[in-house]
């Protein structure tokens, strides 16, 4: 039976991540790089928060993040060196995943990491050269990567696309469905960081099928507009709302934009502005709207005055909730949320970094599905 992910597994520079995003051209399946996605929520470089933290706290950061995904995502996972070392790692990732060891020839990758610099290597065994601790590590992990493996893969240097064809008909019976081709439109009235984010997704591989055909804004000087503008959307649309012009009117001229495009999804990323019933009798059950807490609590509440609430009712847990929108405000229905830990020391501002990160993993999450 397929499984729902391919988990590329291997040592260090063996290329899970340029072979990852490879195949994931060739399938159109989604590709995400299990520490790319940790530095995502963590905000800076894994050697920058070991060094803060420690190796033992990045691991259990490291755990949630591969847990996430073993849930759900569907698509090619790179996984860091060590990742399944971590028991629960390994199952929980072995119970979703076909599990594709990369195994290039060695020397090459050996030669490779010798022109990394050296602070970037956890040390297995810091008393020997750098050269030695390489081959210990590879001596110690080889056989895990071998045995853990449904499939074993013996890609060379050059040209990855190439040696993705040449490899795929191995991997053709694990391969899970790639989702449908999508086309979104974004409406956006503020700064555009879930916007942002999800172009970025884009550029990492996290939803290849995915066409953002149309941008609408109702703020002319809104920094979203101006990500709009330098991702080259194909269709820009400003529509700046008239003091005298009733919610119904706008939205009929809203709807006519839409319907120029036909978007298969109208993603609400930062739009302030409330959908009249005429707006969503057209197109509610297209339209998702994400909230910055776990409905149906603090709804009715925006931005800063969401995560105000949660530090004065001393909550445990945040998040963001991706629901339909409707004519009653933030009762459509629920599509996913998304979780977060409150911490003592967390701020409005902290929560608010969590929790649009929670944001645009969200919509991923939907975008991603089949």
């Amino acid at each position: 039976m397929k499984k729902q992910n391919i988990v590329l597994i291997g040592f260090r520079g063996c290329g899970k991540t340029t072979f990852g995003r490879a195949l994931s051209k060739l399938t159109g399946l989604p590709f995400a790089d299990v520490d790319t996605e940790i530095e995502f929520i963590l905000g800076e470089s894994i050697e920058k928060f070991v060094a803060k933290h420690g190796f033992q706290v990045f691991r259990e950061v490291e755990q949630r993040v591969a847990h996430d995904f073993c849930r759900n995502f569907s698509g090619i996972l790179a996984t860091g060196s060590g990742t399944i070392e971590n028991s629960k790692n390994f199952q929980n990732l072995k119970k979703t995943g076909t599990f594709v060891f990369l195994n290039p020839l060695f020397s090459n990758v050996k030669k490779y990491l010798l022109t990394l610099p050296a602070s970037t290597f956890q040390r297995m065994n810091p008393a020997v050269s750098l050269s030695e601790d390489i081959d210990q590590m590879w001596n110690q992990r080889k056989n895990i990567y071998s045995a853990s493996a449904e499939v074993e893969l013996e890609p060379k240097f050059g040209d990855p696309t190439a040696e993705m064809k040449r490899l795929l008909p191995l991997l053709s019976k694990y391969l899970p469905k790639a989702p449908p081709k999508k086309r979104i439109a974004i409406l956006s009235s503020s700064h555009g960081t879930t916007f942002q984010g999800l172009l970025d997704a884009q550029k990492r591989g996290r939803i290849p099928n995915t066409e953002i055909c149309l941008f609408v804004t109702d703020q002319p000087k809104c920094e979203a507009l101006e990500k709009a503008k330098k991702a080259k959307i194909k269709s820009v649309e400003v529509l700046k709302a008239k003091p005298d012009i009733s919610r119904e009117e706008y939205d009929r001229a809203l709807i006519n934009v839409l319907r120029t495009q036909n978007p298969d999804l109208v993603l609400l990323a930062g739009w302030m502005r409330i959908l009249s019933p005429l707006y969503c009798d057209q197109f509610g059950s297209v339209t998702l709207n994400v909230h910055p807490s776990l409905l149906p609590q603090f709804a009715g509440l925006m931005g800063d005055d969401v995560h105000q609430q949660v530090l004065e009712h001393e909550e445990r847990y945040t998040g963001a909730t991706i629901h339909r929108v409707s004519k009653d405000v933030d009762k459509g229905e629920t599509v996913l949320q998304r979780k977060v830990l409150v911490d003592k020391d967390d701020t409005v501002e902290s929560l608010r970094k969590k929790v649009q990160k929670q944001e645009i993993l969200g919509f991923c999450e939907v975008l991603e599905k089949r």
